[in-house]
C-alpha cells in the first residue's frame, strides 16, 4: 500500500498540483505575453509606417524646394491681392513701351467658381496704330502677370472713310486678371 501511495497517488496529486498552478499562475502569465507579443508587433508595424510617411514627407518637402522658384513665379503671375496701382502701372508702361496712348481702364472684380482664385475685369481703353495694337496685344502676354483678353473692339476709321489716320485707331479691350 505504501508503494501504491507513493508510485501512484503521489505522481497524481503533483500531477494535479502542478496543473492547477499552470491554470492559475502560468496561464495568466502566458496570456499577457502572447498580448505583450502582439502589441511590439504592431508598434513595430506602426514604426514602419511612419518611417515610410517621414520617407515620403521628407521627398516631398526637396521637390517643393526644387520648385520654389516655380511658386515665386506663380505668386508673381497669380498675386494675393488686387494689386490695382501696380496693374496700373504696367498697364500704362506697357503701352507707352508700345507706341500706344493709354486713355483709362475700368476695374470689376468678378466671382470665380473655382476656389482660392478670384477674377479682377479690366474694360481698358488705348488709341495707337493696329501694328502698335498687335505689340501691346503681344506684350500683355509676356507680362508676368496673367492677363486673359476676352473681348477687343475697336473705332475709328468708317466703312469708306479715306483721309483718316490710321494711328489714331480707338481700342477697347476686355480683360481678365487673376488673384488670390
Amino acid at each position: 500500500m505504501q508503494n501504491l501511495f507513493k508510485y501512484f497517488i503521489i505522481p497524481i496529486l503533483l500531477f494535479i498540483a502542478v496543473s492547477v498552478f499552470a491554470f492559475w499562475v502560468l496561464l495568466p502569465i502566458w496570456e499577457n505575453t502572447q498580448a505583450m507579443l502582439e502589441l511590439k508587433k504592431t508598434n513595430a508595424d506602426n514604426l514602419a509606417q511612419r518611417k515610410q510617411l517621414t520617407a515620403s514627407l521628407e521627398k516631398l518637402i526637396s521637390q517643393y524646394s526644387e520648385r520654389a522658384a516655380d511658386f515665386s513665379y506663380f505668386s508673381k503671375a497669380v498675386p494675393t491681392d488686387q494689386d490695382i496701382s501696380g496693374l496700373l502701372v504696367n498697364l500704362e508702361s506697357l503701352a507707352s513701351e508700345n507706341g500706344i496712348i493709354f486713355s483709362g481702364v475700368n476695374f470689376k472684380p468678378k466671382d470665380l467658381k473655382a476656389s482660392g482664385i478670384k477674377t479682377l475685369t479690366m474694360e481698358i481703353k488705348i488709341k495707337g496704330s493696329y501694328p502698335a495694337f498687335q505689340n501691346y496685344l503681344g506684350a500683355m502676354e509676356k507680362s508676368l502677370r496673367l492677363f486673359d483678353v476676352v473681348s477687343v473692339s475697336f473705332s475709328g476709321i468708317a466703312p469708306g472713310q479715306t483721309g483718316v489716320n490710321a494711328d489714331n485707331l480707338e481700342f477697347n479691350l476686355s480683360v481678365n486678371t487673376y488673384y488670390q
